[in-house]
């Protein structure tokens, strides 16, 4: 008796959003335009999905997440290329997940203000008040950093392993699982001595095999693809302003591993 082996191959496809048909048809209320979404979502994630199929196919990765992909190659400089379109495809993900529709009026936006506080988990509102000294404090230092980045990245609000909370602001296709990854130094001109000394701790954290446990829990794309449709080159401020009225923070809620 012969035997015939089937082999069934995997592709990665575009994760579903629950609020997708909505989304396309009207775009993220008083956020996105249907039309940017399109192309920040649709369009975006098609794209890095397909092109990691296809950098994929026949290897190990073939199978497995974005994010088992970017935990399985961070390390590897011969894969940059499957680790690239991983990353981008998770930390998008994570972005669009977060989301919601912003449907106050400039009547209700002080209400909002404060809903927004009362919708936070007590226990990383109060983390985030240890850290950073107060809500308000925490948005304006999120805030400025995403506003002080150079060309394309992602602003994280990270869980550390001590569970600190800490606000990174990551370069291109960085991730915030990995300080190796995180691309968080811009290294186009000259750089201080305390950055000198960063890139030196992440190489000998690196060669010591030194696992990193970080946690993002909040994200912003801030990739130009993602809000030029809609605010257009000089209105990066104004995406950064309204993001804060669409983020979904039973999501993030649901993100923290924070337990005393």
């Amino acid at each position: 008796m012969s035997f015939v082996r089937i082999s069934k191959r995997s592709i990665h496809t575009v994760p579903k959003l629950p609020l997708f048909k909505q989304w396309s048809n009207d775009g993220i209320k008083g956020f996105m335009s249907k039309e940017q979404f399109d192309i920040s979502w649709n369009k975006y994630q098609d794209y890095l999905t397909k092109k990691l199929s296809l950098n994929t196919v026949g290897t190990e990765f073939e199978s497995k997440t974005p994010f088992e992909i970017v935990i399985s190659t961070k390390n590897k400089s011969n894969l940059n290329q499957v680790y690239h379109f991983a990353s981008q495809s998770h930390n998008n993900h994570l972005f669009f997940q977060q989301l919601k529709d912003n449907t106050a009026t400039k009547s209700s936006e002080k209400i909002l203000d404060n809903n927004e506080v009362n919708e936070i988990r007590p226990i990383l509102l109060k983390q985030i008040e240890k850290n950073f000294g107060s809500f308000q404090n925490f948005k304006n230092e999120f805030n400025l950093k995403a506003d002080n980045l150079n060309g394309q990245g992602w602003i994280f609000l990270v869980e550390n392993s001590d569970k600190s909370l800490e606000i990174k602001s990551i370069n291109n296709d960085g991730t915030p699982y990995h300080f190796g990854r995180n691309q968080s130094l811009d290294l186009n001109g000259s750089i201080s001595t305390n950055d000198y000394l960063t890139l030196i701790e992440n190489k000998t954290n690196t060669i010591n095999k030194v696992k990193d446990f970080t946690l993002p829990l909040l994200a912003l794309n801030c990739w130009e693809y993602a809000y030029l449709n809609d605010y257009g080159i000089n209105g990066k401020a104004d995406y950064i302003n309204n993001f804060w009225k669409a983020i979904d923070w039973n999501v993030i809620n649901n993100r923290v591993f924070l337990t005393f």
